[in-house]
């Protein structure tokens, strides 16, 4: 799988982390057939709030995979952001 090369943590959901971290967290409130963890993100949007996303293992693959095929239409890492990140 694509994702195995990204390390992720798994957490409590009262701890707090850093926009753009993806973060593995315990499907609190599981229904039947739903995923036992999922993968969090704070995301800043162009308006300047933050929002939150969550995202299983196959769906993180899949973009992934999208982002893989499609190398024309991604973003580039900030030089600010690899001194920082």
């Amino acid at each position: 799988m694509a994702m195995g090369k990204c390390k992720l943590n798994k957490i409590n959901m009262s701890i707090k982390t850093r926009v753009g971290r993806l973060v593995e967290v315990i499907n609190q409130n599981k229904k039947k057939g739903a995923a036992d963890v999922y993968h969090s993100v704070l995301l800043k949007a162009e308006t300047g709030g933050v929002q939150e996303f969550l995202f299983t293992t196959v769906e993180l693959n899949v973009a992934f995979s999208r982002a893989r095929k499609n190398v024309e239409d991604t973003l580039e890492q900030s030089l600010f952001s690899k001194i920082v990140d």
